[in-house]
């Protein structure tokens, strides 16, 4: 096997893109929590000291009695690090001054809406993977920067007040060949204070990358691009469903279609993204190969996926996929009632990466 080389990003908490997928799912968090038949389809864009949120929400009177959104996405704004730090820094926007505009269809069930949530409600192609030199079985590059990410978001809290910002960025390129594979660059973009050391940066990021890395120190760019001082929804635009490959498995993966966020959990954007994860898990335990990527294709109206397509060790699998993966559960509501009990906020899933250990998901 000769030497390849392979590349993933993630984002930390305060970046506009997924400020957006986690205001969208604080809302469907609150709303299955009240209701697991709920049914939220929601898409956000911010921008500066405003968030728009669009789409509809379906539930039962009682669950929607006390839902705030503007209350909901401030709260996620200030958990991602909006606001005042502990040293008295402010970092913009300010959660509490933040202009949410809603344009939502909020409301019960139209009849016979409900009684048709056990079919998909639209197309979808839905991929999932599962790669097992990886840790949590996820490709290498986007296990690590993801792990650095969070060491990073980890470290602002405990070091950073008055010198790091919320927003941020981490590319890692790793090197794999018959020994496995080990981590040769990373890139880490650091929101900072206009008057922050930069050799300090350059320290509090070396930290946080040797933390996440096993082995030898990869060779490490920070703030590449200058300064980094404007930041977050100031800096940039955000939008749901904007880091579909960050929401994946990195680059090398196809990615399929919908997002994942701002969508219940009978979506089958969501639901489909997660089962085709799960049955490649299955496929890697099952002894088929090291790294497996499967497809499923939806149709509307339909209890189940279309089809089903198992590519292992870059090679298509011809025949019985679901001989091979042993019959799997494909029934929209049997897929549901085992998701729907995810232990984790989808806010967390959203900012750290929907594979988490535990979730139902991961189980094969």
């Amino acid at each position: 096997m000769t030497t390849c080389y392979e590349t993933a990003e993630h984002v930390l908490p305060g970046h506009p893109d997924k400020l957006c997928d986690a205001a969208v799912d604080a809302v469907v968090d609150f709303v299955r929590a009240r209701d697991p038949f709920g049914q939220c389809g929601l898409e956000a864009a911010c921008v500066r000291n405003a968030l728009f949120i669009t789409g509809r929400i379906a539930a039962e009177p009682t669950a929607l009695a006390e839902l705030n959104v503007p209350l909901l996405v401030r709260k996620v704004y200030e958990s991602a690090g909006y606001g005042e730090d502990a040293a008295g820094r402010l970092w913009r926007p300010l959660p509490a001054g933040l202009g949410v505009v809603c344009e939502l269809d909020i409301g019960p069930f139209l009849p016979e809406e409900r009684d048709l949530r056990h079919l998909s409600d639209d197309q979808a192609i839905c991929v999932g993977h599962a790669d097992a030199s990886g840790p949590g079985l996820l490709p290498p590059a986007v296990a690590l920067a993801r792990a650095i990410a969070r060491r990073m978001h980890d470290l602002r809290l405990q070091l950073g007040a008055d010198r790091v910002g919320p927003d941020g960025k981490v590319l890692v390129t790793v090197a794999r060949d018959a020994d496995g594979w080990r981590a040769q660059d990373v890139s880490v973009s650091l929101h900072h204070a206009p008057d922050t050391d930069p050799l300090w940066l350059r320290e509090f990021a070396e930290r946080a990358v040797a933390g996440a890395c096993a082995g030898e120190m990869p060779r490490l760019l920070v703030n590449g691009g200058g300064s980094f001082a404007c930041g977050g929804p100031h800096g940039d635009n955000g939008l749901a469903g904007k880091k579909l490959v960050v929401d994946a498995y990195g680059p090398q993966v196809p990615i399929g279609g919908g997002a994942w966020s701002g969508k219940d959990f009978r979506k089958v954007d969501r639901l489909g993204g997660l089962l085709a994860r799960q049955l490649a898990i299955r496929a890697v335990r099952l002894g088929l190969g090291e790294r497996a990527t499967v497809t499923l294709a939806y149709q509307p109206g339909g209890q189940r996926p279309a089809s089903v397509g198992l590519t292992v060790d870059d090679r298509a699998v011809v025949g019985d996929v679901l001989a091979l993966l042993k019959h799997p559960e494909l029934d929209n509501v049997r897929v549901w009632r085992k998701f729907v009990a995810a232990p984790a906020t989808l806010v967390d899933l959203a900012r750290w990466g929907h594979q988490q250990a535990a979730m139902p998901w991961e189980i094969p």
